[in-house]
């Protein structure tokens, strides 16, 4: 097979950007057709982060992959701070500018995390932490919704999705110049909360984007439940086991968090 992008397999490339489009499609629809809440939550699930780490796993020794999720756990807590810079902006900026603000928020947040201790421990109350100020701060800007019925064009959402799977190939495909610092804090950033965003706020408007991504504040969980649990097993059980019990924990995590908005709506 072929290779491109830093001696990657061309399928690995094709898979990493599929995983991404779909991510894309999927969420923009659920929104559409389900409401923000749910489509938030379906956010959460590690489409992305799955398939990155199913090939660094491939690549790497065992202690580097672990580091990587230890690390990607802390990308996730500046995830959240790039939630909230773009909730806060969506009123009153375009999308363009609002995602400038909030790569610039991630980018400061994890610079700054990046030189935690690589333990998930560590990363699990980090993520504690960010999540609830973040929720608590993004709670002020919902306002009441505007339509969510809205779906956005397919071609559009394939273009952006294969963009983003690009992207995403690129950086896990760099693991050897960037180390498990810089392939965890990188693997991890908000590639598919950016295309999500941008596309929801310009198709259905600053109300349905804010409501989603503050709906995605609790989706991020189900990533950092993947994360931390793929730190941990991978050191005591095989890389495909590992890989599967970190899925199971994070598609868990979903369930609960949709259910749960569901309940408490009632």
């Amino acid at each position: 097979m072929g290779t491109l992008f830093f001696d990657i397999p061309l399928d690995a490339l094709a898979v990493r950007m599929l995983t991404t489009a779909f991510v894309v499609m999927a969420v923009s629809w659920a929104v559409g057709a389900f409401g923000p809440v749910v489509g938030g939550a379906l956010a959460g699930l590690p489409i992305i982060l799955g398939p990155g780490f199913y090939f660094l796993a491939a690549q790497t020794p065992t202690a580097f992959v672990a580091q990587a999720a230890s690390y990607a756990l802390l990308s996730l807590c500046a995830t959240q701070f790039f939630v909230l810079a773009y909730i806060a902006m969506a009123g009153k900026q375009p999308p363009w500018v609002c995602l400038a603000y909030a790569v610039g928020a991630w980018l400061v947040a994890a610079l700054v995390l990046q030189f935690l201790p690589a333990q998930p421990i560590v990363g699990v109350f980090m993520f504690i932490v960010a999540t609830g100020v973040c929720r608590r701060i993004g709670r002020r800007f919902i306002v009441p919704e505007a339509s969510t019925r809205v779906s956005a064009g397919l071609g559009l959402l394939i273009v952006r999705g294969i963009l983003a799977g690009i992207l995403v190939a690129v950086v896990t495909s760099a693991h050897h110049l960037l180390g498990s610092t810089g392939a965890g804090l990188l693997l991890a950033f908000p590639i598919g909360y950016t295309v999500v965003a941008v596309t929801i706020h310009q198709k259905m408007g600053a109300a349905s984007v804010v409501a989603m991504l503050h709906s995605a504040l609790l989706g991020t969980i189900s990533l950092a439940g993947f994360c931390a649990v793929l730190a941990n097993a991978i050191e005591h059980l095989t890389a495909h086991t590992a890989l599967g019990v970190a899925l199971v924990a994070s598609m868990s995590i979903t369930v609960v968090i949709i259910f749960g908005k569901r309940i408490s709506r009632r």
